[in-house]
């Protein structure tokens, strides 16, 4: 995995998230992998981070967040291939997705001197389906992301298990349980 250069470099482009803070995975023409990050380091810990109540939209906070900085990125052609989103909950929790297409969930072009913003589609897609078999009931559940790409919702730096129920004809509940993935 090769990182990307300084922003500021000159005969490189620029790359902008449509996220504050996260990260994508670049993959490009000659297969090389790239990290980009727009995210500051997070200690490992199960406690809520104490976060300002200033609002989002505030004017003394624009500026501030890691999303609005460019990245510089060599020329070329890019495959995004994954991504993590990261978001903080009322309480302070650090919610994150995080999503891989080995396929690529988009190519786009970084040209030299030029700003290229990488848009995420936030829209997370839960598909379920319940299966009688013999041997008893058999859930399937999948979770993706932008282009059906895989996808994992973690809470505190943990996977979050998915809660599921299975409902008869009239509304009554013939099983229920959390269904482990990623």
């Amino acid at each position: 995995m090769h990182g990307s250069p300084k922003a500021g470099t000159s005969g490189h482009g620029l790359v902008v998230p449509s996220f504050k803070r996260g990260l994508v995975v670049l993959r490009d023409t000659k297969g090389r992998v790239v990290r980009v990050v727009w995210e500051k380091p997070v200690p490992k810990t199960d406690k809520p981070v104490r976060r300002p109540t200033v609002k989002p939209h505030d004017p003394k906070r624009i500026g501030h967040s890691p999303g609005n900085k460019p990245r510089a990125l060599d020329p070329g052609v890019y495959t995004l291939i994954g991504y993590r989103v990261i978001r903080y909950d009322k309480s302070g929790r650090r919610w994150f997705v995080s999503a891989t297409a080995s396929r690529g969930v988009r190519r786009f072009a970084v040209v030299a001197g030029r700003r290229q913003k990488i848009a995420i589609d936030p829209t997370i897609a839960v598909d379920c389906a319940a299966r009688r078999t013999k041997s008893g009931l058999r859930i399937l559940m999948a979770i993706s992301g932008e282009e059906e790409s895989g996808l994992t919702i973690f809470r505190a730096g943990r996977r979050i298990p998915i809660e599921y129920r299975v409902l008869d004809a009239r509304g009554r509940t013939i099983a229920r349980g959390l269904m482990e993935y990623g």
